[in-house]
């Protein structure tokens, strides 16, 4: 399903479009501009801290990003998903905190097995960048499933007539927010060239969903 949204960003007149996908969670998918991309790109280059002791994933270079100024350039893809949100769960999306950001560089041989992350309410991926190895690879690419680098997303078991499963082939831009605990992973690939991705994880302030009756582990408050 697609939605067209009008006069989202502060100065107003933009028009942001994003994709939901029609399973269990809110599966939110959107692009990120070419210029919003450059300046996310220049701040993850900054980055020199790692992250990895924090991550599932089997990929060596993986560093943190200043949250605040993360925060800053995601605004405007901030409201548009609350605007989702609020048709998806009927709900207000009040405001949001980002509580971790980082990147990944991924290179040939590397992946991000199935998992989850913790202590957020809200995850994220961004693609920076896919080199055009890669994107070669993708297309010669036989065999089932979603092939090299693919980016999926699981719920519960297969069974008929029950869409349990996602994935994406990764084309620069691509923006996703999802909650917390659906399962996702990224499978390898073999060409040369960095599959860059950054990612974030955000906390719901001032929702009565989660704030007043759930915890993050998705458990009910004593």
């Amino acid at each position: 399903m697609k939605q067209k949204i009008n006069n989202l960003a502060p100065e107003g007149g933009d028009t942001y479009h994003y994709t939901t996908y029609h399973w269990g969670p809110l599966l939110f998918k959107t692009k990120i501009r070419p210029k919003d991309l450059t300046a996310f790109k220049k701040l993850c280059s900054k980055s020199t801290e790692s992250w990895t002791d924090h991550l599932a994933g089997i990929i060596d270079n993986e560093l943190i990003v200043d949250t605040k100024e993360y925060t800053k350039l995601l605004t405007p893809y901030l409201r548009v998903y609350g605007n989702a949100y609020k048709e998806w769960y009927g709900l207000k999306l009040n405001s949001i905190e980002t509580t971790a950001a980082w990147v990944n560089y991924m290179k040939a041989g590397e992946a991000n097995p199935p998992h989850i992350h913790h202590n957020c309410h809200l995850s994220s991926v961004m693609v920076l960048d896919v080199p055009k190895s890669l994107q070669k690879e993708q297309k010669e690419w036989k065999g089932t499933g979603d092939g090299p680098a693919a980016l999926q997303f699981f719920i519960g078991n297969p069974c008929n007539f029950h869409v349990n499963t996602f994935g994406f082939k990764p084309e620069v831009g691509d923006f996703f927010i999802f909650p917390w605990n659906l399962t996702h992973s990224v499978s390898t690939y073999k060409s040369k060239g960095i599959r860059a991705t950054a990612a974030a994880n955000f906390k719901i302030i001032d929702d009565n969903k989660f704030e007043t009756n759930e915890v993050p582990d998705g458990k009910k408050e004593a």
